[in-house]
């Protein structure tokens, strides 16, 4: 049985200091109180949601593709958006994507030059991460460039008519005619989000507002030109940062972009089981019966404090999945780590099952764990994307090692991504043995592992195998493979912050 919400069961210290104070006070512990007393307990237990772990079983899933172009030039720091134009596209695109949980998105940012942030994902933490990490102070490009974008939206997606949403304030053209011609010729659909008013705002420049070459002050408006885009492609334009407006966008444009399958953890729930006897003990508390057969509640309490004691266990269940995986066992060592409900033990266990050969229950543990550290997401990604190895599915395979060197850059990810893309896994990476895989950390080796790190695409594993207690005091140990859990967040490289600003020589009129 797992415990998939346990924070509750720390309600259950409130039972003995609620007894102390019905002994205390001048209240009768009779029979009926303690009916009452082991009722609200069985409430809690209920609410840390009992379940029983069964096989994980593969979806077909099927939506759209959704990329969201955002304008990252000076003009979006203004304010007449409160708190400013880029601070309400970012608070704009974290609702979205939160909120759909059907579709993938994938993030573009552009002034005159265009860069991903995002590739087309429906790990909204990874989205989350990657933008909200944005430092708009490393970026000096005060012009806009829409065709960068919408090239680079192209390029994206394979959807027949992608969607695409700028956020922006409307750049800079007169005039979007050849931007008009490039979309109805490639069949974008370009919808805008008009982060900008008609009056428009100054923008900050150091201590001083911003001026022109003539030394006049610049106020930056929005520019409602770039209408002709939105018209040539049959988009909308929608005024301000209107989460519900974008969503309601995206669910009338939906097209199924892609189809594709996840694999699922199934439980079945046993919350039911103790609620109903929560009611029954309620209403043995308030009727005369109670009283009568209360000298078993005693019994009852005990295992119940038993229970919620149980995670006693965890230092014997960890110390024999150590010793289990060490020797060999990793099925047993699997097992034993399935007792332990925390990240780190769903983790060695993924990873014990890897080794055991177990590539489809390995990945949906992987795929089941949460986290808000990229680190260790990433991690989670390079391994998914070998399991996907192992089970030849190889452009699921790309896609989690992409994201893995997109939250953290590891030279083994990008090894087996690059043979993928050549083809090469059909040749060597498919008939790797098991055996020889090598369990990574993110700098050195695991104690006792005298190897170097294997490189050209090998399916090396990243290993944090918890400590099962014992036997390891006083060691020496020549580096920690333990993730680090308080990373953090990913952020963008000083090359892709060029990249956005690689245009920005020269520009006398940005405006």
């Amino acid at each position: 049985m797992t415990i998939l919400n346990p924070v509750w069961l720390l309600a259950l210290g409130i039972l003995p200091v609620y007894w102390m104070a019905v002994r205390r006070f001048s209240y009768r512990a009779d029979g009926s109180q303690k009916w009452l007393l082991l009722s609200i307990a069985l409430v809690i237990v209920a609410l840390a949601r009992p379940v029983l772990e069964q096989k994980p079983v593969s979806i077909e899933e099927m939506g759209s593709d959704v990329i969201i172009a955002v304008d990252l030039s000076y003009s979006m720091r203004a304010t007449d958006i409160v708190p400013s134009r880029l601070g309400a596209a970012k608070a704009l695109l974290h609702e979205v994507v939160r909120s759909d949980v059907r579709d993938r998105f994938g993030v573009i940012g552009f002034t005159t030059s265009a860069i991903i942030l995002s590739p087309l994902t429906k790990d909204t933490e990874l989205l989350a991460h990657l933008f909200g990490s944005l430092d708009e102070s490393q970026i000096i490009t005060k012009g806009t460039q829409v065709m960068s974008a919408l090239e680079l939206a192209r390029k994206m997606s394979y959807a027949k008519q992608p969607l695409v949403i700028l956020l922006t304030d409307g750049g800079d053209e007169s005039s979007y005619a050849k931007e008009a011609d490039f979309v109805r010729d490639n069949n974008l659909r370009v919808n805008v989000v008009m982060l900008g008013t008609a009056q428009g705002s100054t923008l900050q420049e150091g201590e001083g507002t911003l001026k022109d070459e003539n030394g006049h002050i610049v106020v930056s408006s929005r520019n409602d030109a770039i209408a002709e885009l939105v018209e040539a492609s049959g988009g909308k334009m929608i005024e301000g940062a209107d989460v519900s407006a974008v969503l309601e966008l995206i669910d009338q444009s939906r097209t199924d972009d892609f189809q594709g399958k996840s694999t699922v953890m199934r439980y079945q729930e046993l919350f039911y089981l103790p609620l109903v006897l929560a009611v029954i003990s309620f209403m043995l508390a308030m009727t005369n019966i109670g009283v009568k057969i209360s000298r078993g509640v005693l019994v009852l309490l005990a295992l119940i404090g038993v229970s919620s004691n149980a995670g006693m266990l965890d230092f014997a269940y960890l110390y024999g999945a150590k010793k289990s995986f060490e020797q060999g066992h990793y099925e047993r060592s699997a097992k034993f780590y399935s007792h332990v409900q925390t990240p780190k033990a769903k983790y060695n266990q993924a990873t014990a099952l890897y080794k055991a050969g177990k590539y489809n229950e390995a990945l949906a543990l992987y795929q089941g764990i949460r986290s808000n550290d990229p680190i260790f997401k990433a991690t989670l990604y390079y391994n998914s994307g070998n399991c996907y190895i192992r089970l030849q599915e190889f452009e699921n395979a790309k896609d989690a090692f992409l994201k893995s060197l997109t939250l953290n850059y590891s030279k083994e990810a990008d090894d087996n991504m690059r043979f993928i893309a050549h083809g090469v896994e059909q040749k060597s990476l498919n008939v790797r043995k098991e055996k020889n895989d090598k369990f990574q950390a993110q700098a050195g080796s695991p104690k006792g592992e005298s190897k170097p790190t294997k490189q050209g695409g090998g399916s090396n594993m990243k290993s944090d195998m918890a400590s099962g207690g014992g036997g390891d005091e006083g060691k020496k140990v020549e580096s920690d493979p333990r993730l680090s859990m308080s990373q953090g967040k990913a952020r963008l490289s000083s090359t892709q912050y060029e990249l956005i600003n690689q245009r920005s020589i020269n520009e006398t009129k940005p405006w």
